[in-house]
C-alpha cells in the first residue's frame, strides 16, 4: 500500500492483494520506519455499517471505510477508486482517496509491479 499526504488531503493506493485483503480481512496496513526504532504506521480498516472516517492515535493513522463499499468496489473492475470527504472542527475538509494501484506505462526497474492492476491506459487489457 502506498500513502501519499499532501496538507489536508490523504491518497491510499493499493495493489491487488491489499483490495484482496481489505475486502476478505477488513484491514491493510503499512508502515515507514526510522532509523530511532519508531514507526508511523497507517491502515485502512472496514467497519460494518456507518460512513468513512479517519483518525490518528498513537503514530497510527486509520482510514475507516464501510465493508460493503470496499466489498462492491474490490469485485468491479471498473471501479478505480473511493473518494470521500470528512468535515474538520474548523470547517475545512479532509480529502480522503483510496485507489486501486494500476502498473506504470514506463517500466521502472527498481519497482516490483507484478501485484499492481492492469493499467487501463497500456493496451493489455
Amino acid at each position: 500500500m502506498k500513502l501519499r499526504l499532501l496538507d489536508d488531503s490523504i491518497r491510499l493506493r493499493l495493489s491487488q492483494s491489499d483490495v484482496l485483503a481489505a475486502a476478505e480481512q477488513g484491514v491493510v496496513e503499512g508502515q515507514t520506519r526510522f532509523p530511532d526504532g519508531s514507526a508511523f504506521k497507517f491502515a485502512i480498516e472496514t467497519v460494518s455499517a456507518g460512513s468513512p472516517g479517519a483518525s490518528f492515535s498513537g503514530g497510527r493513522m486509520v482510514i475507516s471505510l464501510p465493508s460493503k463499499q470496499i466489498s462492491d468496489w474490490a469485485k468491479d473492475d471498473a471501479a478505480v477508486s473511493i473518494h470521500s470527504e470528512l468535515k474538520l472542527p474548523d470547517g475545512a475538509l479532509l480529502q480522503l482517496l483510496v485507489e486501486k494501484d494500476f502498473k506504470c506505462l514506463t517500466g521502472r526497474p527498481d519497482e516490483d509491479q507484478s501485484d499492481m492492476f492492469q493499467n487501463p491506459g497500456s493496451g493489455d487489457c
